[in-house]
């Protein structure tokens, strides 16, 4: 069962209340420096559990506009939409069948908050691994506790490994960081890269 809590955030929202939005982001900014080797405005992302499009805004400010988001909540889209970014979005949950995506079609795939209680399962990883072109990196931005205390995701670790010992992705690295929300939860980010 999936869980969903609407909340209607305006673009102008402090978003440093809500850190995973900016971790995730800068994870994306890190790999893809302005004046890397690949052009921003060349990757094609696909934004999961887009919400109400937080990353997407982010990524889009910093010059990567050939955004598509995947959203299961009607609601959160309508603002999503309203933010006129993303190219495409999907109304579809991940992890419990395939999307409507082809294999290796994005150079990034990013999620933040998504791996929590009643969210994304673990497989939404294979999913994302999927839809990834080989080379291409995964980023997922979440709240430290939830691999501890929630009963979805405490094997997350494990499944991670998992993942890279089948030779599926593997990890470029595990960054833990105060301030994921509220300014008082700790978070991580995952950053793999398909193989």
């Amino acid at each position: 069962m999936f869980l969903a809590l609407v909340v209607s955030v305006p673009k102008e929202f402090p978003v440093d209340v809500l850190g995973g939005p900016r971790f995730a982001t800068e994870a994306v900014l890190d790999l893809f420096p302005d004046d890397g080797a690949v052009p921003r405005g060349q990757l094609k992302v696909l934004d999961v559990a887009a919400g109400t499009g937080l990353v997407g805004q982010r990524l889009y400010d910093a010059g990567i506009k050939n955004l598509d988001a995947l959203e299961p909540s009607s609601e959160m889209i309508k603002i999503a939409q309203s933010r006129g970014i993303y190219q495409r979005i999907i109304e579809d949950m991940i992890g419990h069948h395939r999307i409507d995506v082809e294999d290796n079609t994005y150079d990034l795939v990013v999620v933040a908050g998504a791996f929590g209680p009643g969210h994304c399962p673990l497989t939404a990883l294979d999913e994302m691994i999927r839809v990834c072109k080989p080379g291409g990196y995964i980023i997922n931005s979440m709240r430290l506790e939830f691999l501890f205390i929630s009963k979805d995701h405490t094997g997350l670790l494990d499944y991670q490994k998992s993942l890279e010992e089948r030779g599926l992705w593997r990890r470029v690295s595990h960054i833990i960081f105060d301030g994921y929300f509220e300014t008082v939860k700790q978070g991580i980010t995952f950053v793999y890269q398909k193989i």
